[in-house]
């Protein structure tokens, strides 16, 4: 009778091991295969469903839930198996990263990675990531944690695939009178920590120690999961937002022009400008292929208003609902997620990211607006003053365009503000706030290059096995300080014991302390401490910078 007992109770365990892999069973939600990886240390499955297929009269709606799934085992152990899972992409660079390819609706799709042996029960922390790529591009496997997962063994990593582009942030009128939100991209990721807190306690994960997670649009998204719904309606635990891409939020309203030329380019004729109109409109957009859109969005990327200015992106929207302002005035506004936050950018974020050839005016145009006050592009000018002299290794133009290029658009629309803003709203309101700089050059470059955009995410997702001493260092340091925050919410719990202590940030005036990691070079090595990471204070030219930017004056007319 024992024996028979213990059977049961090993068929019984939520991630039993097959001969092929391990088998997880989430009831009505599916039964899924996944794969032993790196070397036995971590349980993987790849390309899990959590929501109903975006597709025909769904598609432009929030997710909705997946339909009942039978008893059958199906095989989630590989990244591509026939079976595209991207989003559909609509960036204007080259595809990118696992599988690469134009992507389909049918995407909604998570990638989970446990510590090898994880069982129901166990309750470790969960990291949920939402990928960059500048709400446009890429997908959940090129952000593969598993190395980080295998090697730490207490937290389980989770990634979740949102609509990306036009087809995650239409913004239309017609969606509203609908009664959806605009912005079903942010729905898709709150609906997957929804998903998560259901399911993960199967694969051995504490569904109320949940942190969202995410870099560069990535980052964006997290910043705005913290102010959707006026901060209201969460169901995780914690957030870091890193390199946070913070776009100005054009109101619904003021979208349909933009709208209309889009649909005409599809041949979608009627307006919006009537609720019959989005309407038809909108019934039109649902029935146009997936890829007819996709090709129609990049050429459209080109187009100008009747005014010859770009038109707006396909980005998070003031709709009223999800999004019921800007979102830098939500943050001043307080309402705001109460969780603790990790907040931070790298040095040089965007050193490898803008064209070479940038102007003057479109820098200013980028940061602050194409219709930007004769005062206001004084003032920025002022903040941002011609260089003189220098010589600047990603520059074709004249040093003031990049000086404009990399700390105006930077400041902006890149990090050093959006981080600013997210860590001293957060310590303003007496919640926990850790913002940091990181200062160590992508693995592969010179130690003496500055930490450019991704830096920070090569060593949390890379294997570790392709890095040299030094940069096996910093790794092992900044995953701890992470790690640590996902289990404690508090980067200092269980951090190394050779890693300095790493303070909150204040409210006070100029007073904005942050953690740098940064790794030693020969001439400033501390020799007695494995790194050169520590606490500074925010550059005051750079508070000052940022003040300009989360000004009303700015966030008024950035989207005009």
């Amino acid at each position: 009778m024992k024996i028979f007992a213990l059977i049961l109770l090993a068929v019984s365990c939520s991630s039993a091991q097959s001969t092929t892999g391990p088998v997880v069973d989430l009831g009505s939600a599916g039964k899924y295969l996944g794969v032993l990886q790196n070397n036995g240390t971590v349980h993987s499955w790849k390309a899990i469903p959590y929501a109903a297929p975006p597709v025909g009269s769904l598609r432009f709606k929030a997710p909705r839930p997946l339909a009942p799934q039978n008893s059958t085992v199906q095989d989630k152990s590989q990244d591509f198996d026939g079976v595209i899972t991207a989003c559909v992409q609509f960036g204007t660079t080259s595809f990118v990263g696992v599988n690469a390819s134009p992507g389909v609706e049918d995407c909604l799709k998570l990638w989970i990675w446990a510590p090898a042996g994880t069982r129901e029960g166990d309750n470790l922390a969960v990291q949920v990531y939402t990928h960059g790529g500048g709400y446009q591009n890429s997908q959940s496997p090129n952000n593969d944690f598993s190395d980080w997962v295998g090697q730490d063994k207490k937290f389980i990593a989770v990634n979740a695939n949102y609509r990306l582009g036009l087809l995650g942030f239409w913004n239309s009128q017609g969606s509203l009178d609908e009664g959806e939100d605009a912005n079903v991209g942010l729905l898709d990721s709150r609906f997957a920590v929804e998903w998560v807190v259901k399911h993960i306690s199967k694969f051995g994960g504490n569904p109320h120690n949940i942190a969202i997670s995410g870099q560069s649009g990535g980052g964006g998204a997290v910043m705005n999961q913290l102010v959707l719904y006026d901060g209201k309606g969460y169901s995780f635990q914690k957030a870091i937002p890193r390199s946070i891409q913070r776009s100005g939020n054009w109101k619904v309203a003021d979208l349909t022009p933009r709208n209309d030329a889009f649909a005409k380019a599809v041949n979608c004729t009627d307006s919006a400008a009537t609720k019959a109109g989005a309407a038809k409109q909108l019934a039109c957009m649902r029935a146009v292929s997936a890829e007819t859109i996709r090709l129609a969005a990049l050429n459209f990327s080109n187009a100008t208003d009747s005014n010859g200015f770009p038109w707006p992106g396909w980005l998070p929207s003031v709709d009223g609902r999800s999004l019921t302002d800007q979102s830098v005035r939500l943050y001043r506004q307080g309402k705001i997620a109460k969780v603790p936050v990790i907040a931070g950018h790298v040095t040089d974020e965007i050193a490898r990211l803008t064209p070479p050839n940038s102007n003057f005016t479109a820098i200013v145009n980028s940061a602050i607006g194409t219709k930007i006050t004769p005062e206001l592009r004084a003032r920025f000018e002022q903040i941002y003053p011609p260089a003189t002299g220098g010589n600047y290794s990603y520059n074709t133009n004249t040093p003031q365009d990049f000086l404009h290029r990399q700390w105006g658009f930077s400041d902006e629309n890149f990090a050093r503000c959006s981080s600013l803003m997210v860590a001293q709203t957060y310590a303003r309101n007496k919640l926990p706030s850790y913002g940091f700089r990181f200062d160590a050059p992508q693995p592969g470059y010179p130690a003496y290059e500055s930490a450019t955009h991704s830096s920070d995410n090569t060593f949390l997702q890379n294997a570790t096995s392709t890095f040299n001493a030094t940069e096996i260092v910093i790794a092992k340091e900044w995953r701890a300080y992470i790690a640590s925050f996902l289990r404690h919410s508090n980067p200092n719990t269980e951090k190394l014991s050779t890693s300095p202590t790493w303070h909150q940030s204040s409210d006070e005036y100029r007073y904005a302390p942050q953690m740098v990691i940064s790794m030693p070079i020969a001439a400033s090595a501390d020799l007695e401490a494995p790194t050169n990471s520590g606490m500074e204070l925010r550059d005051i030219a750079e508070w000052d910078r940022c003040m300009f930017h989360l000004s009303e004056d700015v966030v008024e007319y950035s989207m005009q």
